[in-house]
């Protein structure tokens, strides 16, 4: 088992990923961020990712961008406009990816998966969230899995929009979330970590909020006059009949918001480290009235 130095990034400029490279640069791995735009990808990355252009359609140029390196980080995505038969990055790129892991000798993969994907309402995106964690598994290159809770990013970048915090639904139990920093720095450890080897870690945060209530925390924390509007799921699911993207902000709040999370994130807290960001501090580093 060679040491991990070298780890490239596949979805490292998106909301989750952003945080992940930067904390695998601060803990002096050297990583590479492979992107389709690669102009785009240097003007939000911290300078010490180097940019190689690949795309997870074309499993020639993720064999270049892979060559050389020790591990894959993947942060992955099914986007809102997308439908069931469409060319998806966690599914068809996904099998792009390992044969080209495979091919380059990559000794681990980081994948981020979601908590929710245990869920027992059928919707076909969680259908490709498993169909990825079992083609993974059985690529027959090591891996680390992590299945997080909500981030607090969420809060910030999915439901901000002008001075409105936009909520749909309402929430039958707490999620206990996190920050992107915090995970980011977890996944370091984990690259570092031989024992993460063949690992799946639950990725959670210090505080259980119902979504409400993290809301009602982050709208405070941050200024800037935020003021909460509700809308009840059904209305955004009869949208969801005209909208790809209703549909699939429907179908993904309903998941999150019926999820029974219960705390389980012990063992990773004890091998990984313990998040301490809060819904308060998250905010506060960004207050909209600075």
């Amino acid at each position: 088992m060679r040491p991990i130095r070298k780890i490239a990034i596949i979805g490292a400029t998106g909301m989750l990923g952003l945080p992940v490279a930067r904390a695998l640069a601060e803990a002096k791995f050297e990583v590479t961020a492979l992107a389709r735009n690669p102009d785009k990808a240097r003007g939000v990355l911290p300078s010490e990712v180097a940019v190689v252009e690949a795309d997870a359609r074309d499993v020639e140029s993720l064999r270049r961008g892979l060559a050389g390196q020790d591990a894959v980080y993947l942060s992955l995505s099914v986007a809102p406009s997308e439908a069931p038969g469409d060319f998806h990055t966690e599914e068809q790129g996904l099998e792009n990816i390992l044969a080209a892991a495979r091919d380059a000798g990559i000794g681990r993969i980081g994948y981020l998966s979601a908590l929710v994907h245990d869920t027992d309402r059928p919707w076909w995106v969680v259908d490709i969230w498993r169909k990825a964690i079992a083609r993974i598994k059985a690529s027959g290159v090591p891996y680390t899995i992590f299945y997080p809770s909500n981030f607090m990013e969420t809060l910030e970048q999915r439901h901000v929009v002008g001075k409105r915090m936009m909520l749909l639904g309402r929430a039958k139990h707490p999620n206990y979330w996190i920050a992107g920093d915090d995970f980011g720095q977890q996944v370091a450890k984990a690259f570092a970590l031989p024992a993460a080897e063949g690992r799946e870690y639950v990725v959670q945060g210090p505080e259980a909020l119902t979504y409400d209530e993290a809301a009602e925390k982050y709208v405070e924390a941050a200024g800037g006059g935020l003021k909460i509007v509700r809308l009840p799921l059904w209305l955004v699911r009869i949208g969801g009949l005209v909208s790809r993207e209703l549909d699939y902000n429907a179908h993904i709040m309903q998941a999150v918001l019926n999820f029974p999370e219960t705390f389980k994130a012990q063992e990773t807290w004890d091998e990984l480290g313990v998040p301490t960001t809060t819904i308060e501090a998250f905010a506060g580093r960004h207050r909209r009235d600075a």
